[in-house]
């Protein structure tokens, strides 16, 4: 065992701190030898942040979440990877090392990452699946290979600079920062435009938000985020020109309150109409929520980290911004560009971008008839840089929530599968899945007793615990968990080309195909037309989006039959009265056309020919039209867009008369009448044919 006195790191540090820049080193070796060399080199230090879940580390912490990381700055943070390489944690603390410090990564030698498994790549693993290799360490391996990183290496000694030469200028961001925040101020006073604010991270973005709160004393302003610890920044800073302390109970400061994403479109009128609306990381919401909250009629800032371990917001970029130039062309979009807490042509904040793939950019594709097929290796992905880029890309795109922890999975997951479309050579779309099932009769039987909830297999184990049913978790399945088409090129026929060829390489093993998302009309629509069909309807609406999540099935082939769908068909029009009373008249619309139907009786059309020749008031015909809506949903998207609005009001979600008069904008009782009596000719119509 070799020991070092890495004679030139006080000097190097100190070069560092005088360019303002940070810095990773890699501690490499084996296990208690990076331990030792860690003590060592933090031995003058006081102002250490050191993660790791050994005891044999002094004062070392390894938090759960993110939040108890982050609004902090250190000299020093130590990441112990032989506790295990989690993504989201790691680029997370790289955002509190100060300028000068250094971010130390104990790993084992370089040449054994190849083989080395950390005790994190269980998280990406499913019960009875062993992980052999990661994909994503020997990315790191090939990384490091072609990039000079500092190393202190037990079997390779001090591989350090003789000097830190920096590039750039130590510039401070702080000049750029007050420069936005008049214009900001400026904005609030003339104008009622949307406002963009973009920046990566270490740009003074939060801390921005409040010191314009601060700036306008007697204006209110909510600000709405996922998380309200993610606003630390931001309440700190209002906080420092009040000279106060944030209350964390109330979530409120002076003129500044925070409202979550749910909560502010359920409260939004009884907001003052001169409420500013500031949404902090708005990257990490759906873009549906955005534009609602962009039509609520308030002056609105959306400010979003574009590159961060929280995920990457080019997909936000890319898609809210369309929504605003063509809703209002006049928004104004602010970027701040200079980093506040570190000097520009900051190299740990390039290596963290490299390491987690965080700049990846989808570039707009020429999109022709000729679309080819191909399934993708996870070895493939790690060869080919730029493919990997092109993928994780597609994802960011698709999906809000997209974070650094989606690329190990995407590298590292067992059975997993990718499906790549390509243009011109070019991807244009993705389809990603996993394989579920295949347990053992023992392991299925605890499952449905409530005994064991192992891990993964999320769809086939919410299918046996919902129906009581163990062959959904005996049997094999393939859960679709994303499919990604760009933008630019959507609308094409991608999508549905990626699942059915998809569906054509799947092993002989696999008895049925699902999918989980968060319910739209659009969404369902795509499934069904692939003859996917409702399983599960969750009950909790997601905070941010609105949601509910649905779980969609196709059958390939067993003995699974239809009775599952019967029973969800029962119970959705069951809780259409109560749990799903809100829920929108389209996406009801599109449920019910992929529900079971039976043909109404002789005696039923009798009735109902009846009832078209007559004058029916409201007390007959709704309880006979929820008969025959029962009994052959697809009738519902056979009527008018007004027709399907009242029957869904009125009588499948049994709303009150006067609500529904509201909802329709219908004059009167005697409107509603007339509208009724159009409705069953509509409905005589579709069931004469």
């Amino acid at each position: 065992m070799q020991d070092f006195k890495h004679s030139n790191l006080p000097i190097l540090r100190s070069q560092l701190a005088d360019a303002r820049h940070r810095q990773l080193l890699l501690i490499t070796g084996s296990q208690a030898w990076c331990y030792t060399q860690c003590q060592q080199l933090l031995a003058n230090s006081n102002d250490n942040l050191i993660l790791s879940s050994s005891k044999t580390l002094e004062n070392a912490v390894w938090p759960e979440h993110l939040y108890q990381i982050l609004g902090q700055e250190f000299s020093n943070l130590v990441y112990d990877g032989f506790s295990g390489i989690v993504p989201n944690k790691i680029a997370a603390a790289a955002g509190t090392v100060k300028a000068g410090g250094l971010l130390l990564l104990l790993l084992p030698e370089l040449d054994e990452l190849d083989h080395w498994l950390d005790p994190a790549i269980t998280r990406w693993c499913s019960e009875g699946q062993t992980p052999k290799h990661s994909h994503f360490l020997k990315r790191w391996l090939q990384l490091w290979q072609q990039r000079t990183v500092w190393h202190i290496s037990e079997h390779f000694g001090a591989q350090l600079p003789s000097a830190y030469l920096a590039t750039g200028s130590a510039v401070s961001g702080i000049e750029e920062q007050q420069t936005v925040l008049a214009q900001l101020s400026t904005i609030l006073v003339n104008q009622q435009t949307p406002a963009l604010l973009s920046a990566d991270r270490g740009r003074g973005k939060s801390a921005l938000l409040g010191l314009l709160a601060s700036k306008h004393p007697t204006q209110q302003f909510v600000i709405c985020s996922r998380h309200f610890h993610a606003l630390h920044s931001c309440f700190s800073m209002l906080a420092q020109t009040l000279n106060t302390e944030v209350d964390v109970k109330t979530k409120k400061l002076a003129n500044l309150s925070y409202m979550a994403p749910d909560t502010l479109l359920q409260q939004a009128s009884t907001l003052g109409s001169d409420t500013v609306i500031l949404v902090d990381e708005a990257a990490a919401l759906p873009v549906p929520f955005l534009i609602q909250v962009a039509q609520l009629g308030f002056r609105c800032i959306f400010s979003s980290t574009l590159v961060g371990y929280e995920g990457n917001g080019r997909g936000y970029t890319l898609r809210f911004k369309r929504y605003l130039e063509s809703h209002y062309p006049s928004y104004l979009d602010f970027t701040l560009s200079t980093p506040i807490r570190y000097a520009s042509d900051d190299p740990l904040e390039q290596q963290i971008r490299d390491l987690f793939v965080l700049e990846c950019k989808a570039t707009s594709p020429i999109f022709t008839s000729s679309t080819t097929m191909r399934a993708i290796s996870q070895s493939e992905l790690v060869e080919n840089s730029q493919l990997l880029e092109q993928v994780f890309s597609l994802l960011v795109l698709a999906h809000y929530q997209t974070s650094v922890d989606d690329l190990r999975q995407l590298l590292d997951a067992p059975d997993l599968h990718l499906q790549g479309a390509f243009c011109n050579n070019e991807l244009v779309g993705i389809c990603l899945a996993v394989i579920e099932g295949g347990l053992t009769s023992d392991l299925a039987e605890d499952i449905l007793a409530g005994k064991r909830r192992p891990a993964g297999h999320l769809m086939a184990q919410q299918l046996t615990t919902s129906f009581g049913d163990s062959r959904f978790v005996t049997e094999k399945s393939a859960r679709v968990v994303r499919i990604a088409v760009h933008p630019d090129v959507q609308q094409q026929g991608i999508g549905h080309q990626l699942l059915a060829s998809f569906e054509t390489i799947l092993p002989e093993s696999i008895s049925y195909i699902g999918t989980s998302f968060g319910l739209t009309a659009p969404l369902f629509s795509f499934w069904s037309q692939r003859h996917y069909v409702p399983m599960k309807l969750g009950f909790k609406q997601d905070k941010a989006s609105g949601e509910y999540a649905v779980l969609m099935l196709k059958k390939v082939r067993g003995d699974l039959d239809n009775t599952y769908t019967r029973i969800f068909k029962q119970a959705f029009f069951y809780q259409l009265r109560s749990h799903y009373q809100q829920l929108d008249t389209e996406v009801v619309t599109a449920i019910l056309a992929t529900l079971p139907f039976e043909h109404i009786t002789d005696e039923q059309l009798d009735y109902l020919h009846y009832l078209r020749n007559s004058n029916p008031v409201e007390q007959q015909v709704c309880p006979f039209i929820w008969q025959l809506i029962t009994t052959d949903p697809r009738l519902l998207k056979n009527l008018t867009k007004v027709s399907k609005a009242l029957v869904t009001r009125l009588i499948l979600q049994q709303h009150s008369t006067q609500v529904v008069l509201n909802l329709l904008g219908l004059s009167g009782k005697k409107a509603l009448t007339t509208t009724l009596r159009e409705t069953v000719q509509q409905v005589y119509e579709y069931f004469r044919c």
